[in-house]
């Protein structure tokens, strides 16, 4: 299908359309878009095999001044990496619910993600309404109401009952949409640096290799050069298009295909950027960041924990160490249920690329999501967002606790208090001779017996103490968090 609107002129917008696992959401783009990318209406094979969307899709339509693109996205809870993916290029969300079921696991963990990146414009489609009676739909909105006021979302949050079935409702639908358009506050990035997160490419003969992705800021043109990211690849633009409109060139906010001629297409996957100047990113693998939980997570991130964190459209495994800044010294700790905000270490496993931190404005900082994904797709797996407060390019040293306790074994001994379980041998209790404890013990000055029992002091002399009581040696550990690989732009 070829658009014959004229684009010229339009506000280009990005709207996700989001919503559990059989909710409808293709059903509904497939209603109210005129035109279906290359990448959309379930076109990966898998999708049509299965029945259910499992990778991000791509249609569009014109609502007045705008151009809309719908990004829709997988509601299956395996494939919530996709849908993280897709967060930074969206402007506005339409959360799709079953009206036979209504709110569900992956309609929460959709909301989580959408409140996370600060993404707070939505409206509600209803979907499936010819499944339900007249009285089950008004109990049904009464409910998605309840669940939107437990939220930091609205309950008021406009809600269009439709049926993608009988394609009834859409006409009500379309004008939320326009209503919701026209109170986004759009802001484009035009006069910077050229970024493009690569969702889709693909070879054509004689033409060359096509990207697909959504201008993030910058313009593009044709006969520009560009540098494909972190995979060293390079080619002059051959053409663009934009709602399967050719076009000279593109800016921020729009959806764009674009063919280069000389690209190896085997190397590039999703994650790679398309850029006109290499420096803008980094290749790391160790940041600095202030760590925000949500609400809803209610475990905790511990020192040395596996994560998996979302930047872009890049999600890799990571080591999380949780530390507060004493005397200039990283110290380590493992957050308790009250701790919500703190700093933290993010080790990667496999080398990421980041914007080069240019700025020192707090609110221009790089955000990441950071999610548990080893947990049960019936938790909420998604744990908080962080944002990089520095990269480091070099080893980090790492302290932390490591707390041993024992117990008094004899408060009146003619030699001094003796102490057990501190050491497990003569050997071990030599070797903690001097060390400083807790209050009220002051430092272990000998070793007592071969077993590894110590003698110990009190920082006030004549304190009543009791047999059985806590003895509490804490160490400072240092260990290097080390550089891995990383990408050599």
């Amino acid at each position: 299908m070829t658009s014959t609107y004229d684009i010229k002129d339009k506000i280009s917008v990005n709207v996700g359309l989001l919503g559990h696992i059989d909710s409808g959401k293709t059903a509904i783009a497939e209603v109210i878009s005129e035109v279906i990318s290359t990448a959309g209406i379930d076109a990966h094979p898998q999708s049509k095999k299965r029945g259910i969307t499992i990778d991000m899709g791509f249609t569009s339509l014109i609502l007045d001044k705008f151009l809309v693109t719908l990004v829709d996205v997988p509601g299956h809870a395996d494939l919530i990496r996709t849908v993280v993916a897709s967060i930074d290029i969206i402007d506005c969300a339409i959360i799709v619910i079953d009206a036979v079921h209504g709110p569900q696991i992956q309609t929460g963990e959709h909301l989580v993600i959408l409140e996370s990146f600060g993404i707070k414009n939505m409206i509600v489609a209803l979907n499936k309404i010819d499944l339900i009676s007249k009285v089950d739909l008004n109990k049904t909105i009464t409910k998605i109401k309840k669940f939107f006021s437990t939220t930091s979302f609205s309950g008021d949050v406009p809600i269009y009952p439709v049926s993608a079935r009988n394609k009834t409702g859409f006409d009500k639908l379309k004008e939320g949409i326009l209503n919701l358009l026209n109170k986004v506050k759009i802001e484009r990035n035009i006069s910077g640096e050229l970024i493009i997160p690569i969702d889709h490419h693909f070879p054509i003969k004689g033409i060359g290799t096509v990207i697909t992705g959504t201008v993030l800021q910058g313009k593009v043109e044709i006969n520009q050069n560009i540098d494909i990211l972190p995979v060293n690849q390079f080619g002059r633009i051959k053409s663009i298009q934009t709602f399967k409109q050719d076009v000279n060139k593109a800016e921020a906010g729009d959806r764009v295909g674009i063919a280069i001629k000389g690209l190896d297409h085997k190397s590039i996957y999703r994650g790679c950027y398309a850029v006109t100047n290499k420096k803008i990113f980094v290749s790391c693998n160790i940041i600095e960041a202030e760590v925000q939980l949500n609400n809803y997570f209610k475990l905790n991130l511990n020192f040395g924990m596996q994560v998996h964190i979302t930047m872009g459209m890049t999600t890799v495994p990571a080591y999380f160490f949780p530390y507060r800044l004493k005397e200039d010294k990283f110290i380590g700790f493992n957050p308790s249920d009250n701790d919500r905000l703190y700093l933290a270490i993010i080790s990667t496993i496999e080398p990421i690329l980041v914007k080069n931190l240019r700025s020192k404005n707090e609110k221009q900082r790089e955000r990441f999501l950071i999610s548990r994904l080893d947990l049960p797709v019936t938790t909420l797996r998604i744990a908080g967002i962080g944002k990089i407060i520095k990269i480091d390019k070099e080893p980090l040293l790492l302290y932390k606790y490591k707390i041993k306790t024992g117990v008094v074994k004899d408060p009146s001994h003619t030699q001094g208090i003796i102490v057990e379980n501190l050491a497990e041998s003569l050997i071990g209790a030599k070797k903690i001779l001097g060390k400083k404890l807790e209050p009220p013990f002051d430092k272990i000055i000998d070793t007592f017996g071969t077993k590894g029992s110590v003698i110990v002091s009190l920082k006030k002399k004549g304190m009543e103490i009791s047999k059985g009581e806590p003895v509490i040696l804490k160490e400072l550990r240092s260990f290097n968090v080390k550089r891995g690989k990383t990408h050599d732009l």
